[in-house]
């Protein structure tokens, strides 16, 4: 079992006047990673906490200090009056660390430590359904309950996004676009803005557009120099907003007719569909790799597993049952589309080899009654956000050494989960497999999704095409 630490870091590298901001320094696996608590002290009070870090003298009477020193090692009321009491900031970081176990990873750190403490109100309780920015924060809450936390953190990122946008508008944007007039004398800050629904109109949602290819990456400090998000990212966060406008419309806060995502109004980009299959020669040199016993024979054979069942997803192979296998078939619903569509689920139907067979044999639980996993890696009423995590560690350690193996094999193409179910369908389409059987195979309801999924022909099946022009 890997040991994550936790201690408080003072960084100065971007302080004036003394200050720096305290910052969690958490070590795992041999890498170090800095998390900001947002708190700035100046050089007196961090030898303070430095130098008393196991507790404060009874001859300290400085309140300040006492209260500076409760946030980082004790406990402390988060705001004055208000009757809250909550964990120290070094607490409430060994506790996610204790949470996560063997799990922890730092993008998963970094995700429970920006949620740590959130309540979250029922939908009818407040005040501030015609918020854009507010709505993207209540689906993500959703979505987190539900153990969807990839897509969670994309709704969060497209709120944040938004109110960065918000505060890049001038005057005369924030009246263009918001109608908003500030009071003579008041400052607003872009956090104070409100961006409604109906502000959505084909206007402001190309201008978002125009400022993301510009300055939608966020810079790595607060007030870092900021760079051009990609083409993909914009459609990414355009469906979100989408889906909540959506939501909107279903719940009577916007009228119908102000609906901008349309052909001749406001049309949400489409990222680059650069290729991400790999060659039936690559495979086979994946298939006939000699791995060695343990974490990386594991990690191949989940990817030939996924490549051979129809380029299933690794969320879906977690999830098998043996209920699922009868005789030489396997039948299995996505999880992804199991979410979107309650009614005329897809079932799709694989068949299994005897790679996939020995697969199974090699990792499957030794109790096979029907409704147990397959795969030793999920149980049986386990929680969605526990579900949640395993996968992505699974999903993680699957891509490590799945690229590992194809750096020793020299293959040029990323060589992770995803591009299993894209070559199953590329080589499947250069085999001269109808289009139709492709896109059954997948689960997919649209010939259009699955032609986003097909890379391009290599130069040999080019040139046997073009033959046909003579």
């Amino acid at each position: 079992m890997a040991i994550v630490t936790v201690n408080l870091f003072f960084d100065k590298r971007t302080s004036k006047d003394g200050e720096g901001i305290v910052k969690w320094l958490v070590s795992f696996n041999g890498k170090q990673r800095l998390f900001t608590t947002g708190i700035k002290v100046n050089d007196d009070e961090w030898a303070f906490l430095k130098k008393h870090r196991r507790g404060v003298p009874g001859q300290v009477k400085n309140d300040y200090r006492r209260r500076l020193w409760n946030m980082f090692y004790g406990h402390f009321f988060e705001e004055e009056h208000s009757g809250k009491e909550v964990v120290s900031y070094l607490s409430r970081a060994k506790s996610i660390i204790s949470k996560l176990g063997d799990d922890f990873s730092f993008e998963l750190f970094a995700y429970e430590i920006s949620i740590f403490g959130q309540e979250r109100k029922p939908v009818e309780d407040r005040k501030d359904k015609n918020d854009v920015v507010a709505a993207l924060k209540l689906k993500a809450a959703a979505m987190t309950d539900q153990g969807r936390i990839g897509n969670a953190t994309s709704y969060l990122s497209t709120a944040a996004s938004i109110v960065r946008f918000l505060g890049s508008f001038t005057l005369t944007q924030r009246r263009e676009y918001l109608n908003f007039i500030a009071p003579k004398g008041k400052t607003i800050s872009a956090e104070e803005l409100v961006m409604k629904f109906e502000h959505l109109t084909p206007g402001l949602l190309m201008s978002y557009e125009k400022w993301m290819l510009k300055n939608g990456k966020a810079g790595k400090r607060k007030k870092g120099k900021t760079s051009p998000a990609s083409l993909t990212t914009v459609g990414i966060y355009g469906r979100h907003i989408r889906s909540v406008y959506n939501d909107a419309i279903e719940s009577g806060i916007v009228n119908r007719d102000l609906y901008p995502f349309t052909k001749n109004r406001y049309i949400i980009p489409a990222g680059n569909n650069f290729k991400k299959a790999l060659t039936k020669a690559e495979v086979m040199q994946i298939m006939a790799y000699p791995c060695e016993k343990g974490m990386e024979q594991r990690s191949r054979d989940l990817w030939v597993f996924s490549y051979l069942c129809n380029g299933m997803n690794i969320n879906d192979i977690c999830r098998l049952k043996w209920q699922d296998i009868q005789s030489d078939k396997l039948t299995f619903v996505r999880q992804k589309t199991m979410r979107s569509r309650r009614s005329k689920q897809t079932h799709i139907k694989v068949t299994l080899f005897p790679e996939t067979v020995a697969i199974i044999e090699r990792w499957a639980e030794k109790d096979r009654r029907p409704r147990k996993h397959i795969f030793p890696f999920l149980e049986n009423d386990m929680a969605p956000l526990r579900e949640r995590i395993i996968i992505s560690q699974v999903i993680k350690i699957t891509n490590q050494y799945m690229r590992a193996i194809a750096k020793q094999l020299e293959i040029q193409s990323d060589v992770t989960t995803y591009s299993a179910r894209h070559s199953f369908a590329t080589i499947l389409l250069q085999s001269e497999a109808p289009l139709a059987f492709i896109s059954q195979s997948l689960g997919h309801t649209s010939i259009s999704t699955t032609e986003s999924y097909l890379g391009s022909f290599d130069d040999e099946k080019t040139k046997k095409y073009l033959t046909a022009l003579f």
